[in-house]
């Protein structure tokens, strides 16, 4: 008993259908166009290919195109090069009948074409391919890689024109492989030709045009597969090279997307906070498991740093071993310039905080162990001053002076060198209460006069002292301190003038101003005067005495009291440094009382060197 199957008489009767239709269509609608005033007609159908075309030809199409469609389908996932090339050639050999299918590629020159991958063929063939190249034009590979055409003979060995370009080499290589027919087309992709495919037969084959298409298509697309395949390969080369040389970095390195997601760890960042980057990457600080690592912790509070973009801000990790950090932040844009995400770079300068501890305890006892016995000798000029053991010759008098002054200005660098190293080390304490801005300047005429002892040409002037001073909150002897180290400056490099000190009170702070008309300091070293031990060039040359940390100290004091020093200053001309400090809030304890000037009193008051 036969069972028809429906479905082949189906396909079939489909076929015919389509084929009637396709008739009728061609009949009523070929292609026409004008020349000469005249309408007349273009058969696209080729002279050698029947208008009915037989079931099986339909079907072997069919298979060619649906074997097109997975190779298109699997070059589209695979970014191995060699393994693309060598799919398609199993998959168009297969679809087409033929036994072997090669690709070739060009030399480094682009003057000939070897084989780079192959299916079917003699390791040998291939091997002779590679050492003997075909150059461009010659063979059908070398034409069609050329011309950009394909090129076929139907028998190789009655073909007169395919063994005289190869030589007797290649000639005895086609013999021992055993084609007869082949056909070459080049493959093409957004870069241009970048070489060619061949597919053989056994036994002589006439090609059709149908065929001629398909193999044209497959090695387009094998071409344009290689080329994507090879920017995948560039892309992972240069991401892998990205994850090398950010794995290499001796900072740690932490990137988020938008929406907090990590998406970079670093090698450096997953030693210093003692995780792993496959434990982290892809999930948000507050997915990560502190149960399963206790020091997700570390990364939680790193994440939730407010620290604004481009400013940095020192951290220290307790565990797993207590590391001091400066975290600096940073935004993550595109090439367009639109933001993708964000980074946070960890810097660990532990090192360097126990090596600055060190110098500052070892400035600190050094500066301790000198101060006993600087005060001794300071003790000891100032019983010879008083002539308590005789009179002093005219030489001995001027040699004591010289001595105090040099004790004095050394005694003033150990005091400089304590105070640093308790800044340093935050031992530098501060009591802040409310402070009248004309109590802070009769302290200061007061700290200032022994300075103008040593410099009889130049003039203190106090201005802008009115019958309301501001009151501010300060620590009156730091702020004194800090103070005096500016007009100090002032004074020791303004030979010859006057030194300006006022004060005006602007926007809920008030301005203090000390101006000079001294040496003045050059504009490129202008940002290095609140650096440890900078002195400009000029004030080096001018022989004065100094250590270069008395402005570094007046500008921590005045941090330490929320303000700022300006800086104004022209080489030659003087300098203008102008202290900022916030005015007390109305609720602020009052100042203690101090009694006022006399309404009738002059608002400004000069101090002169005492005779």
């Amino acid at each position: 008993m036969y069972i028809m199957d429906y479905r082949g008489v189906l396909a079939f009767f489909l076929l015919r259908l389509s084929v009637f239709v396709f008739k009728t269509l061609f009949h009523f609608m070929k292609p026409t166009f004008k020349k000469n005033g005249k309408t007349i007609t273009v058969s696209l159908k080729p002279n050698h290919i029947s208008a009915l075309r037989t079931q099986k030809e339909y079907l072997r199409e069919q298979q060619l195109l649906f074997a097109l469609e997975k190779a298109s389908t699997a070059l589209t996932a695979e970014v191995d090069i060699e393994k693309i090339l060598e799919d398609m050639a199993i998959i168009v050999a297969k679809a087409l009948g033929a036994k072997w299918v090669n690709f070739w590629g060009l030399t480094p020159d682009k003057t000939a074409t070897h084989i780079v991958a192959s299916y079917g063929m003699k390791k040998s063939y291939v091997e002779h391919s590679r050492n003997n190249p075909i150059q461009l034009g010659k063979a059908w590979i070398g034409r069609a890689i050329q011309t950009g055409r394909a090129w076929g003979s139907s028998d190789v060995l009655t073909d007169p024109n395919l063994m005289p370009d190869l030589g007797p080499a290649w000639e005895e290589q086609i013999r021992k492989q055993s084609y007869r027919a082949l056909l070459c087309v080049p493959t093409h992709s957004k870069k241009g030709t970048v070489g060619g495919m061949c597919v053989y037969y056994p036994d002589p084959h006439e090609f059709n045009d149908f065929e001629m298409r398909l193999v044209t298509v497959a090695a387009n697309q094998a071409a344009t597969s290689m080329v994507n395949a090879q920017t995948v390969q560039d892309l992972a080369a240069e991401r892998n090279k990205t994850v090398a040389i950010i794995n290499s970095l001796s900072d740690g390195i932490l990137m988020y997307d938008l929406e907090d997601r990590i998406t970079a760890l670093n090698l450096k960042a997953q030693e210093l906070l003692g995780i792993s980057a496959k434990s982290a990457l892809g999930k948000t600080t507050s997915e990560l498991n502190m149960q399963t690592n206790p020091l997700f912790e570390n990364l939680q509070t790193i994440s939730k740093l407010l620290i604004q973009e481009f400013e940095s801000q020192e951290f220290t990790l307790a565990q797993p071993q207590r590391t001091i950090l400066v975290i600096t932040h940073l935004p993550v844009r595109n090439s367009k310039n639109q933001k993708i995400g964000s980074m946070q770079v960890l810097h660990d300068i532990t090192k360097e905080k126990e090596t600055e501890e060190l110098k500052a305890n070892f400035v600190s006892i050094a500066s301790h162990q000198l101060r006993t016995p600087l005060s001794r000798m300071k003790w000891a000029l100032s019983v010879l001053r008083d002539l308590e053991y005789g009179p002093l010759a005219k030489e001995q008098d001027k040699l004591l002076e010289e001595t105090s002054l040099t004790l004095n200005n050394l005694i003033l660098l150990v005091n400089d060198l304590l105070d640093t190293s308790k800044m340093e080390q935050g031992k530098f304490e501060y009591n802040f209460k409310p402070l009248s801005l004309e109590k802070l300047f009769r302290n200061l005429e007061r700290l200032i006069q022994p300075l103008l002892q040593e410099k009889s040409k130049t003039i203190v002037l106090f201005e802008g002292i009115t019958d309301n001073p501001p009151t501010f909150l300060a620590d009156l002897k730091k702020l004194e301190m800090a103070i005096f180290n500016i007009v100090e400056n002032a004074i020791k490099y303004t030979p010859v003038g006057t030194v300006h000190i006022s004060a005006q009170t602007k926007d809920n702070s008030v301005f203090i101003e000390i101006k000079d008309r001294g040496i003045g300091i050059p504009k490129d070293q202008q940002k290095h005067i609140f650096t440890k031990f900078f002195r400009a060039h000029n004030a080096v040359l001018l022989q004065t005495e100094g250590s270069g940390l008395g402005l570094w100290i007046a500008n921590e004091i005045i941090k330490k009291h929320q303000g700022k020093i300006l800086v104004e200053s022209k080489q030659g001309k003087g300098t203008t440094l102008t202290v900022v400090l916030p005015i007390a809030h109305e609720n602020a304890a009052p100042p203690p009382e101090t009694p006022k000037p006399k309404k009738n009193s002059p608002p400004r008051r000069s101090l002169k060197r005492k005779t």
